[in-house]
C-alpha cells in the first residue's frame, strides 16, 4: 500500500531516534557525559586613557619622565628659551656633553685698554675703587660679599664700532662693570662689534682676584628687553590671580628663586643675559666642576638678578662654600 513502510512496523520506525552511522551503541541515560575544553579568549587590551589636561595647561615632552633633549622648541614649555638655556646647563655640568661653543678666555683686561694699535684700543671711561652698588647693597652684604668703602672696582670702557651690527647697525660698544672678591656685577652694557660681555666681566674680574673665589653673577637694573620681559612673565605665574605686575606689586621686591633643572631656571639661561651669566661659568672654570644652583630674581626700584655658584664638589659632600 502505497505509504506504508515496507517493514510493516506500523510507525514504530518513525518514532526512532536518527543516529550517525559509526558512533556506536545509543546512548543511555547512565552514560557519562564527555566535557569539552574551551580557552578563554584573550581578554581585549583596554587603551590607556591620556591625561586630562585643561586646555591652558598643556603637557610638554621636557616635563615628562626620561625625556632626552630634542632641537624641537615645541618640545619644551618655554619653547627657544628653554631649549637653549638646557643646552647652556648640560655643558655647565657635564664635560662630555658635545658641541660646547663657550671657550676659555684667551685674553687679558689690559689687552683691551692697552691695544698697541689704536683702532683696535678701547676708552677708560674710568676705572675707580669704590663701595657697593646702592641698588644691591643689602643683598651683597646677606650673601657675605665685601662692604667696605673701596672694595668694589667699578669700570666702564667703550669704543666705537668698527663693523655694523646686523640689527642695530653702527654704534659705540661700552662696558660698565664692578668686580669685588667673588663676585662680578653687569651694571651696563650696548655691544654692537665687541667682544661678549661674559669676556671682558671675566677678564676684569681676573685683573685681581682668584677665579676659585668667584660665587656670583649680578645683573643689576635690568632693562634689556628680552630678559626683563620674560621674567616678568613667569614671575607673574608664582602670584595669586589678578595681582599686579612686576613692576608695580608690593610683592616683587620679594625674592623669587628659579633652582637648577627648573623649566624656568632654564629659560632663563635662555634668554639674552642669561647666556651671558653662563657664559662666565663656562670660560671661568673646567666643564662639569661648577654649577649655577639658582637664578634669585626682585625688584630694588626696578629688576635684580642674582645668579648662585657653587663648587660640584662641595654640593656632593655637602658643605657650603
Amino acid at each position: 500500500m502505497p505509504g506504508c513502510c515496507p517493514w510493516n512496523c506500523s510507525g514504530i520506525c518513525r518514532s526512532r531516534r536518527r543516529r550517525s552511522p559509526g558512533f556506536g551503541p545509543p546512548p543511555t541515560g547512565d552514560d557519562p557525559i564527555e566535557l569539552q575544553h574551551i580557552s578563554r579568549p584573550a581578554p581585549v587590551a583596554s587603551p590607556v586613557p591620556s591625561p586630562v589636561v585643561p586646555p591652558n595647561n598643556p603637557v610638554f615632552a621636557s616635563s615628562q619622565p626620561g625625556f632626552f633633549p630634542t632641537g624641537n622648541p615645541n618640545d619644551y614649555q618655554y619653547g627657544e628659551r628653554e631649549m637653549w638655556g638646557g643646552l647652556r646647563q648640560r655643558w655647565i655640568d657635564d664635560a662630555n656633553e658635545p658641541n660646547c661653543t663657550v671657550q676659555p678666555l684667551t685674553f687679558e683686561f689690559r689687552s683691551l685698554t692697552h691695544a698697541k694699535h689704536r683702532s683696535q684700543r678701547w676708552t677708560v671711561n674710568f676705572n675707580r675703587w669704590g663701595s657697593r652698588p646702592p641698588a644691591l647693597r643689602s643683598d651683597l652684604e646677606d650673601c657675605g660679599l665685601p662692604v667696605g668703602p673701596e672694595d668694589y672696582n667699578d669700570v666702564k670702557i667703550s669704543k666705537n664700532s668698527f663693523t655694523g651690527h646686523p640689527k642695530r647697525g653702527m654704534g659705540t660698544n661700552f662696558y660698565h662693570i664692578s668686580t669685588a672678591l667673588g663676585v662680578i656685577i653687569l651694571r651696563n652694557v650696548e655691544r654692537y662689534d665687541g667682544p661678549w660681555w661674559s669676556q671682558v666681566a671675566l677678564a676684569q674680574y681676573d685683573s685681581h682676584f682668584a677665579r676659585n673665589c668667584l660665587r656670583y653673577i649680578y645683573l643689576e637694573n635690568v632693562i634689556n628687553e628680552d630678559t626683563r620681559d620674560f621674567i616678568q612673565t613667569i614671575w607673574a605665574k608664582t602670584q595669586p590671580p589678578n595681582s599686579q605686575d612686576f613692576q608695580r606689586s608690593p610683592a616683587s621686591v620679594n625674592q623669587v628663586v628659579w633652582s637648577f633643572g627648573t623649566p624656568e631656571y632654564k629659560a632663563i639661561l635662555g634668554t639674552e643675559l642669561g647666556k651671558g651669566a653662563a657664559a662666565v661659568v663656562l670660560s671661568a672654570f673646567p666643564r662639569g666642576t661648577h654649577r649655577i644652583t639658582r637664578i634669585v630674581v626682585w625688584r630694588k626700584t626696578i629688576m635684580q638678578i642674582r645668579f648662585d655658584i657653587e663648587n660640584k664638589a662641595y654640593l656632593q659632600t655637602g658643605v657650603g662654600l
